[in-house]
């Protein structure tokens, strides 16, 4: 059972500590994981469950779930049985192997099309065939398909919505809460958690004190989780990581940040990262920022989070391992380790899921 309680994440009545981290390739013209052109995919799966990771969001793409294509580009010998899969099949055949190793799934709808399209600003794309029924149709397919695997406990709605996209200007074309609202109550029989990014770029949620996200249904309130992004100089350098002095440069960030969506968690509502990092080479802008912005979740109690990513070929940001796709960077799983050391921990045995507490 997942639900909310004053502002945390609850399984079951406990409260749910997740160490996530972001693992794409669904979303692209591969249509599967990266890294198993090369690699076996459980060995990827196991370096997220050996590093304490308990969580990875999974982006796909809307016309992924529509055509559902044979997945390419893959090392067909070090991944039997995977050659000539469908894109949904090898989904379920990713979340089954991450259910074997206690690993939950958020479904991140990330893209409308596939490949090197950006995803479009706003949560639909008449031009390209996607109105708003036809994502939550396709939406609807995912969650009757995986409302009763165990493991898949969140949806992300729309992967950061931008420009036009608004929030609490009562417009039905851009205002992306009332969107999300129609969304929550369509999808109302999906039993997780509904996670809702912010407006530009999924990091600001100002005007939802004013306009929280209400499906009119308290049983879909209770799961509703607000998921902001949120990245360093290496992304999208600004002037506030340019301040020298330490105690002005700590202080102008909480004020930003707190402005944009740490006051969520200040009111009580419940809030998961759903993105962060950066290269965060050690002696750099980006790793000053990536060391501040794990102290100030902590200091906020906002440490559940999913990293950004376990992939090398994320071009602003790298990722947890080098290019060889095997080696480690440390530095990087030193930074989530202390932004969140105990997670929840769930394994399943004799038919039953056995959770471990997080602290």
């Amino acid at each position: 059972e997942w639900t909310t309680d004053d502002g945390r994440i609850m399984v079951n009545g406990q409260p749910l500590v997740l160490k996530g981290v972001n693992y794409f390739g669904f979303e692209t013209e591969t249509y599967a994981p990266h890294g198993i052109w090369d690699h076996n995919l459980n060995d990827m799966l196991d370096f997220i469950k050996d590093n304490n990771f308990n969580a990875i969001r999974v982006p796909f793409s809307m016309e992924m779930v529509r055509d559902n294509p044979v997945i390419m580009n893959v090392h067909c010998h070090n991944n039997p049985n995977l050659c000539g899969t469908s894109a949904l099949r090898m989904l379920d055949i990713f979340i089954d192997r991450a259910a074997e190793r206690g690993l939950l799934i958020v479904l991140d709808n990330h893209r409308t099309q596939s490949g090197g399209y950006i995803s479009p600003p706003l949560w639909y794309n008449n031009s390209a065939g996607y109105p708003e029924d036809e994502v939550i149709r396709l939406w609807k397919q995912l969650v009757m398909k995986y409302k009763n695997q165990w493991n898949v406990f969140a949806i992300d709605l729309k992967n950061e919505p931008r420009d036009a996209a608004t929030w609490g200007r009562s417009n039905r074309n851009t205002d992306w809460n009332q969107a999300a609202e129609r969304m929550i109550n369509a999808l109302h029989e999906f039993p997780g958690f509904f996670f809702v990014g912010g407006i530009e770029w999924g990091g600001r949620f100002e005007n939802a004190a004013q306009y929280p996200i209400d499906s009119g249904r308290a049983h879909l309130n209770e799961r509703v989780v607000y998921s902001p992004h949120c990245y360093g100089p290496d992304v999208y350098d600004r002037s506030e990581f340019h301040v020298e002095n330490t105690h002005e440069y700590a202080k102008n960030l909480d004020r930003i940040y707190t402005a944009k969506y740490g006051f969520l968690a200040e009111k009580g509502y419940p809030v998961v990262i759903g993105e962060w990092g950066g290269k965060a080479k050690p002696g750099t802008r980006d790793a000053k920022w990536n060391n501040w912005f794990v102290d100030w979740i902590r200091d906020k109690c906002m440490t559940n989070n999913f990293y950004w990513a376990l992939n090398p070929n994320s071009g602003h940001t790298g990722g947890l391992l080098e290019d060889d796709w095997k080696t480690p960077i440390q530095h990087k799983l030193d930074l989530v380790n202390r932004a969140q050391p105990n997670p929840t921990k769930f394994k399943k045995h004799n038919e039953k899921i056995c959770i471990t507490k997080g602290t």
